[in-house]
């Protein structure tokens, strides 16, 4: 099992990301025989999803010659920038690495599960995997090699998610295609200077340096028209004494970081009156890393 999960948090696109509970993924997997390799998921093509495109790279870098069944139960909505994807890569190595004995490290298998994201996306990105596996708060710091490192942050810190009833075909490609690949070196120093003071910000409890930095002016601003709504939210969150406010991943979905101080029930009802979005409204808490549980 392997939690949903915000990416980017703001201006750490590809390497910030935190685990929320709200939304689950439930991957089986089980050995079928031995002496080949294959990978079946059960009701699909085990090359267009990211739990089992995820296992049948694994087992071709362990060498293992098995035939294997993927089951996946999905429990987080898809394409709406909530991890849908990276949870269920997540989930499903984890339980091949209990399943084989194999003692794989976390870094190694957000490195394994972050693979399957090329099923989804067409390219391997860490974020949400990370935050799926590890829990929390995270930062990936290397990517060759891959390194994962938690993110201490207030434990009274509360997620609101505001998740459009929206759908996007491609969504993920498509956005990530829509991000700079050029900018400017003041635009990279203002950036900087944001994701250090989230950093700083969240180590230290510090919500003013949490609010000034989970803003971005790079990847936020290029895909605004996927997520035309979003400055209005953000707009309301922080009028409402949010935290902070980012889109979670690629969106549509946004990330509101909230505490005791915050008018969470204004926000939902800001939310219902914005014209042309329809939304659902959760509130929820940091989540846990993948558990795995074992079935005779």
């Amino acid at each position: 099992m392997a939690h949903s999960s915000s990416a980017n948090l703001g201006p750490g696109f590809d390497v910030l990301a935190v685990a929320h509970s709200v939304f689950r993924d439930e991957v089986e997997v089980r050995i079928l025989g031995e002496g080949s390799l294959k990978v079946e998921l059960a009701g699909g093509d085990p090359l267009t999803n990211t739990a089992s495109y995820a296992v049948l790279k694994m087992l071709e870098n362990l060498g293992h010659k098995v035939q294997v069944e993927v089951r996946v139960r999905k429990g987080i909505p898809a394409g709406l920038g909530l991890g849908s994807s990276g949870a269920s890569a997540a989930a499903a190595v984890a339980a091949l690495n209990e399943l084989l004995g194999s003692g794989v490290d976390r870094n190694t298998l957000v490195k394994y599960a972050m693979v399957g994201e090329v099923a989804s996306s067409g390219s391997p990105h860490p974020d949400n995997v990370a935050a799926s596996v590890v829990g929390g708060w995270v930062a990936v710091t290397s990517v060759e090699p891959l390194k994962v490192v938690s993110i201490p942050a207030p434990r009274d810190y509360l997620l609101v998610l505001v998740v459009p009833d929206l759908k996007l075909e491609g969504k993920t490609k498509k956005a990530r295609e829509m991000v700079p690949r050029q900018i400017s070196m003041e635009d990279h120093v203002e950036s900087t200077r944001r994701l250090t003071s989230l950093l700083v910000g969240l180590s230290s409890g510090n919500r003013e340096l949490v609010r000034e930095g989970m803003r971005d002016n790079l990847v936020e601003t290029a895909r605004l028209p996927l997520f035309p709504f979003y400055p209005e939210v953000r707009k309301s969150a922080l009028e409402r004494n949010a935290v902070g406010v980012c889109v979670s991943g690629a969106g549509p979905s946004v990330l509101i970081l909230a505490d005791r101080s915050t008018d969470v029930d204004g926000i939902r009802d800001d939310v219902r009156r914005i014209s042309g979005l329809r939304a659902e409204v959760y509130l929820t808490e940091v989540g846990e890393g993948v558990k795995v549980e074992v079935r005779n």
